[in-house]
């Protein structure tokens, strides 16, 4: 019974057509701005990175402008030195 109400409740209140084309314009603007931050990064003349810590763990990326690509580490690291080791042994091995 709990999960027909609950149902019902999306269906009336969270599906209504203003509220998901609200939504829906959320996203894309959020798409946008990280689009043209990435796009900035890219024109950027010095070399570009993000880290950052969940947890235990480190992730990251850096875009090599020299070699035109972006490196993501989206398993993770337990260090900090050692995710930048792993994107450097990624990037020095590229062509």
């Amino acid at each position: 019974m709990q999960m027909k109400m609950l149902i019902e409740f999306v269906e009336r209140y969270l599906m209504r057509p203003k509220r998901l084309r609200e939504a829906i314009q959320s996203v894309v603007r959020e798409n946008d701005d990280l689009l043209r931050l990435l796009k900035e990064y890219e024109d950027n003349e010095v070399p570009t990175n993000l880290t950052w810590s969940e947890g235990d763990t480190w992730y990251g990326w850096t875009y090599s402008k020299s070699n035109n690509r972006y490196y993501f580490d989206d398993i993770g690291n337990e260090s900090l030195m050692g995710l930048w080791e792993d994107q450097w042994k990624r990037e020095s091995n590229t062509p």
